[in-house]
């Protein structure tokens, strides 16, 4: 293609907006240059060469944890943690010998918490001593030289004193198993949360760990916060003119506190009533399902759970033979005794083979298979209707009515009120216990069920085993008719502000237990006799200001085919009940092990737990800081 003049002029014109776009550019370029060289050239070179910008975690208030009257239960409070923070650490061993000094922590000990550097990142830091005192914190920033010297008595670079949170208990053991604790999280549980709640959890979280710290972990942990601040090589913070409005900030979310159903003055009774005996209480809401009580003994103390020899605690606590950390309220599993009865006057009334006029005489034993199986009572009742049988908890009346419904039918009844499943309740670990069948004895011992073994689990022996939180469910359910109940701790959720996030809802009354109301009825006024009546098994609790029904158990310990030696000889005492009698506004089961006899052991825990409830509910005891109502003006 041939040029010419006027296409060459046409070329040269443009090429003058190229010539002004680059000189533009080479301009934008060098003042940039001339800015981050010159201008903030120095600052640059601070941090290039002397300098870094480490994030600091501004830990979240855990949530706060009151009773249904709002009394706390678990509270926060400051504590400090010496930490290392392996990045900054320039003599390892210089540095574990100076806090070997200082703190009296064996080298060993040390050297193990040292060797964790290599599972995280080495900005992280490693707890080397928690929640210490004042007096550790002044040895700590006293002797750590923000301008260290090669002859420094202590190399102490690296080591920082943290500000952290940890869990206070105004009661430390009313209901250790009911509250659960906290602790570090650990490396299985932190991958099943980060697996389940993604970027919720990472290493080196303080998580609830069993009870409701556990389950409503996500609630009360809140949101951590960080901070950007500068530190030098050597690890200490420092300061530069302008670079506060270039760090990054995020200020903590506190967590969210919850109201409980549980009553903070009747969990401390509980502890007193069961004093060093082993158990558990139980008392439930029939109306809502709420748990008012839950008490295990033995129990623990959740403050020295949660302090610096936490660790060396729980592992106490894990071989002791008392088996403190066993939550017997949900996870103990012991035959039932005679609160069993009440299911098989269900069972015998819903199947028609008995009628609530039908006497059976009881001359203190039945013969059985060329065996006698006795009654409690020698001498026998004579002849007595189903009320009465109740009332006087006549072994050879259900030992009869065993034998009419059969193993498999009596077990139908006993699902139908939740015996042998999970209640559901709200807290890992929860123990489905037993209820036989012709069935289930063929799969688990390859034999036929033999009608004698019907007798004893009539009257909640032999194969049965139940909990106290399924006995209270059971007793829940006959006190309000039968209708089902989910079971819950938790009343509601409030933020720090006091606005209430979530609230239970209020029980549908639409799912019932497929029994006639009548029948129901029925054996309730008869367990309002047990102790409203002369002669009833319960009557001694009919001293109380408060009316009540009940059904008395004592069950017979394994240990009575073998060797046992004292009070493990002895059986299990049993209680449930409800209160007031006319129109029950809760139920209760307590387990006393090897107590004996439910009516001496069992049935004044429940009375004097009932007792209590009444006198709170009519406002005679105040919730901690008020002043109770006494009537008087």
């Amino acid at each position: 293609m041939r040029l010419t003049h006027e296409y060459t002029l046409d070329i040269e014109h443009r090429f003058k907006y190229a010539y002004v776009a680059v000189l533009v550019l080479l301009l934008v370029v060098m003042a940039r240059l001339y800015y981050l060289q010159v201008i903030r050239g120095e600052f640059y070179h601070f941090f290039s060469t002397e300098n870094s910008i480490k994030a600091m975690r501004i830990p979240a208030v855990r949530g706060m944890i009151f009773d249904r009257r709002g009394q706390v239960m678990v509270d926060n409070r400051p504590a400090f943690n010496i930490t290392i923070i392996p990045q900054y650490v320039v003599e390892p061993k210089k540095t574990l010998e100076s806090l070997h000094k200082l703190l009296l922590i064996p080298l060993e000990e040390l050297e193990a918490i040292w060797a964790k550097r290599h599972t995280q990142p080495r900005y992280r830091p490693l707890v080397v001593k928690a929640d210490v005192s004042l007096g550790d914190v002044g040895l700590i920033r006293s002797r750590k030289n923000p301008w260290p010297q090669p002859d420094d008595t202590f190399e102490l670079r690296g080591v920082e004193v943290d500000v952290t949170y940890q869990r206070t208990y105004p009661e430390a053991n009313i209901a250790t198993h009911v509250l659960g604790y906290t602790r570090e999280i650990d490396q299985k549980r932190l991958k099943q949360y980060q697996e389940t709640y993604p970027g919720r959890y990472r290493l080196g979280d303080v998580v609830g760990v069993r009870g409701i710290e556990e389950r409503w972990d996500l609630v009360l942990r809140g949101t951590d916060g960080y901070e950007e601040r500068i530190v030098n090589a050597r690890g200490r913070e420092v300061d530069y003119a302008g670079i506060s409005d270039e760090l990054e900030r995020r200020a903590a979310v506190p967590g969210q506190s919850v109201k409980l159903t549980l009553d903070r003055d009747m969990q401390e009774l509980a502890r007193d009533l069961f004093g060093d005996r082993k158990g558990a209480a139980v008392v439930v809401d029939v109306r809502t399902g709420g748990i008012v009580t839950m008490y295990s003994s033995p129990s623990y103390d959740l403050n020295r759970l949660a302090g610096p020899e936490g660790g060396r605690y729980f592992n106490q606590l894990a071989v002791h033979p008392s088996k403190a950390l066993l939550n017997r309220a949900i996870q103990g599993g012991y035959p039932p005794g005679s609160t069993y009865k009440i299911v098989t006057a269900i069972g015998a009334l819903s199947e028609g083979v008995v009628t609530p006029e039908e006497k059976i005489t009881c001359r203190g034993a039945l013969v059985f298979g060329g065996r006698p199986f006795h009654c409690w009572r020698k001498g026998g009742h004579g002849a007595i209707s189903l009320h009465r049988s109740i009332v006087s908890s006549c072994d050879v009346y259900y030992y009869l009515m065993g034998l009419r419904l059969g193993v498999d039918r009596l077990a139908k009844y006993a699902n139908l009120f939740n015996f042998g499943r999970l209640t559901g309740v709200p807290l890992s670990g929860e123990r489905a216990g037993l209820i036989p069948t012709s069935a289930w004895k063929e799969k688990r011992f390859g034999v036929p069920w033999q009608e004698g073994e019907t007798l004893s689990i009539s009257v909640g022996q032999g194969y049965d085993v139940v909990t106290p939180i399924q006995n209270a469910y059971f007793a829940a359910q006959v006190a309000n008719g039968g209708r089902k109940l989910k079971l819950h701790f938790v009343e509601s959720a409030f933020d720090v502000q006091g606005q209430e996030t979530s609230r239970m809802q209020d029980p549908v009354e639409t799912d019932r237990v497929p029994v006639d109301p009548k029948i129901i009825a029925m054996v309730r006024e008869a367990m309002v006799g047990v102790v409203a009546e002369p002669g009833g098994t319960g009557h001694r609790q009919s001293v109380r200001p408060v009316t009540m029904g009940g059904k008395t158990g004592t069950a017979q310990v394994v240990s009575l085919d073998t060797a046992c030696h004292g009070d493990e000889c002895r059986d299990h005492a049993w209680f449930i009940g409800f209160s007031p009698a006319d129109e029950p506004k809760v139920a209760a089961a307590v387990v006393v092990e090897h107590g004996g006899f439910g009516s001496a052991a069992a049935a004044p825990i429940v009375g004097a737990l009932f007792e209590k409830y009444y006198l709170i509910e009519k406002g005679e005891v105040a919730p901690e800081g008020e002043e109770a109502d006494t009537g008087k003006r």
